[in-house]
């Protein structure tokens, strides 16, 4: 059950840059969103900015749980940091770059909090 609780991180922080770039309508995503039914929200893209924010804390929550894990305040801090951003974006002023920097730094530190839940699963089994 923790397991999945831990993962959940990791999936806010993909789901949350996917739900923002697709509106965004960068060549690439917009293409392969719409390949692969995303335009089908299109009447929802109003409600595209609350998602976001939702999975972005979904993904500090995710963080919080994995932090208790490993111990490790790097992925917890720039976790943290990119929802902050998120959610200053959105609410306060809207910043493209650093809309896009968050959700970078979101999914750059899924993958360092999956790396290290897995550097902390080593080591717990060989000790």
């Amino acid at each position: 059950m923790k397991e999945s609780l831990v993962s959940i991180g990791g999936v806010g922080s993909i789901a949350s840059a996917v739900a923002a770039a697709a509106p965004c309508c960068l060549p690439f995503l917009a293409s392969v969103a719409g390949a692969v039914g995303l335009s089908a929200l299109l009447p929802y893209s109003q409600y595209i900015s609350y998602f976001v924010q939702a999975f972005g804390i979904i993904a500090a929550i995710g963080a919080i749980l994995s932090f208790r894990r490993h111990r490790k305040y790097g992925p917890l801090v720039l976790t943290v940091t990119c929802v902050a951003g998120l959610l200053m974006v959105y609410n306060v002023a809207l910043i493209a770059w650093l809309l896009y920097a968050a959700l970078v730094g979101l999914v750059v530190a899924a993958i360092w909090n999956t790396y290290e839940s897995k550097r902390c699963n080593q080591c717990s089994a060989e000790a």
